[in-house]
């Protein structure tokens, strides 16, 4: 096995190399977006203000239900 380590050294830096740098970007990645989502969470924080309670929206359902049809009255048109 060393020997084989030995021998493909240069492919295994490569892979190696490739590792670290992939590492490194989904790192970098993740704390770009973790500090993205802290300052659009505190830019709107600052902009509600000093809100304590919120509406939440409830379902709606209609009240009354009718049938009908318009009719355009010189074509007949529906």
């Amino acid at each position: 096995m060393l020997r084989g380590l030995i021998h493909y050294w240069r492919i295994n830096l490569a892979v190696v190399l490739a590792a670290a740098v992939a590492t490194s970007v989904l790192t970098g990645a993740l704390l770009v977006g973790d500090s993205v989502r802290g300052s659009l969470r505190a830019l709107t924080l600052d902009r509600l203000g000093r809100i304590d309670e919120a509406l939440a929206p409830f379902e709606v359902a209609p009240a009354l239900l009718l049938r009908g049809a318009a009719v355009q009255p010189d074509t007949g048109a529906r």
